[in-house]
């Protein structure tokens, strides 16, 4: 009862007048008394009212399975949707053979011609609905997408989460507050990610890969002197093993060894399904140090302040070995550099400038 209660207010407010509701009912009744014993015969004599009552009838079938879904999308009840919009197919399907027997179509002699051309056109003008549907299934048959998931459509800028899922249309809550409505064949056909797996814990973390990179003219082999003052700094030599660090390293080598060990003990970074930290191939720019790592915290703002933390305290510690960011030149540079232009005009003899 609380059911049909629910469904009577989603017309109320679908409708907006008690007199289609009303309208509804009478419908209903008509199509149940039309079932009668003697509905051929009222079929013979009055087949474009036989339709009609066919028609309304079906029309409120699919408007109560509509209801529905919205009820099932606000309770999360997947199967009540899958089984909605699977009525909905149904109720399309039997109009049309309730339309072919009240007609008597199959008894002309150009049957199969009209058949063929009809199911053409159809197919054309509603292909993307057909295109909807059988992504539908898909998705439904192999459990990809579920109201609540949060997903990504990288191709259409969509990040957000689900809120709704029909036959022909997925909307979604995007975590900018607005909302988007995709067709459901997007989904199908276009590459999108869907990370409530990753957001419930049933995976490691969510992935950090961050690339910082190195201005080279800082690299250098590090003095005794260096490596000394290395081993006493309580900050390194807390995550760093006082056995690795050895005379002779490079002060590159010393940060990445500290940088993974630090990871390591960070009480927020998984150890699986891998942790790297690696230099990569050098550009014109400098050398690129990449870090690739789990964080367990998965939810948007966790995840961002840890990452956030993580990024800072290695731009931090990266003066500890004397290393630097690359960044070209800007303007500013170049109006507070030492160089000047001489005020002497040029000659073709090699002279010092002044």
């Amino acid at each position: 009862m609380k059911l049909i209660r629910l469904v009577l207010s989603d017309l109320l407010k679908r409708w907006k007048t008690l007199f289609k509701i009303v309208l509804a009912i009478i419908i209903l009744m008509l199509a149940i008394i039309g079932a009668h014993t003697y509905l051929s015969g009222f079929i013979n004599q009055h087949k474009w009212v036989a339709i009609t009552l066919l028609t309304l009838f079906f029309w409120l079938l699919i408007m109560v399975c509509r209801s529905l879904t919205n009820i099932f999308s606000l309770k999360k009840n997947e199967t009540g949707i899958t089984w909605c919009q699977i009525s909905i197919l149904i109720a399309i399907g039997l109009w049309i053979i309730g339309f072919v027997i009240i007609f008597d179509i199959k008894s002309h002699p150009r049957f199969a011609t009209a058949l063929g051309i009809s199911g053409t056109i159809i197919t054309w003008i509603f292909q993307d609905t057909l295109k909807g549907v059988m992504a539908f299934i898909h998705l439904r048959l192999n459990h990809l997408l579920c109201i609540d998931d949060w997903i990504q459509i990288p191709k259409s800028g969509i990040d957000g989460q689900v809120v709704r899922v029909t036959l022909t249309t997925v909307t979604i809550y995007n975590w900018d507050t607005t909302t988007s409505s995709i067709p459901t064949s997007m989904l199908h056909s276009d590459h999108f990610i869907n990370l409530q797996k990753m957001l419930k814990g049933k995976t490691y973390g969510r992935r950090m890969l961050k690339t910082f990179i190195m201005d080279t003219r800082w690299f250098h082999v590090m003095s005794k002197e260096e490596t000394n003052k290395i081993r006493q700094s309580e900050n390194i030599v807390k995550y760093l093993p006082a056995e690795e660090i050895k005379d002779g390293m490079s002060n590159t080598q010393l940060f990445r060894l500290y940088l993974f060990h630090w990871l390591m003990n960070h009480s927020h970074i998984s150890h699986h399904p891998q942790l790297v930290v690696r230099w990569q191939e050098h550009t014109g720019n400098g050398m690129p140090l990449q870090v690739y790592a789990f964080i367990t915290d998965s939810t948007l703002a966790s995840y961002e302040w840890q990452q956030s933390q993580i990024i800072e305290h290695i731009l931090e510690s990266m003066d500890w070995f004397g290393l630097h960011l690359y960044q070209s030149p800007s303007s500013y540079d170049y109006s507070n550099s030492n160089l000047y232009m001489s005020n002497k005009l040029a000659s073709n003899s090699k002279e010092t400038i002044q």
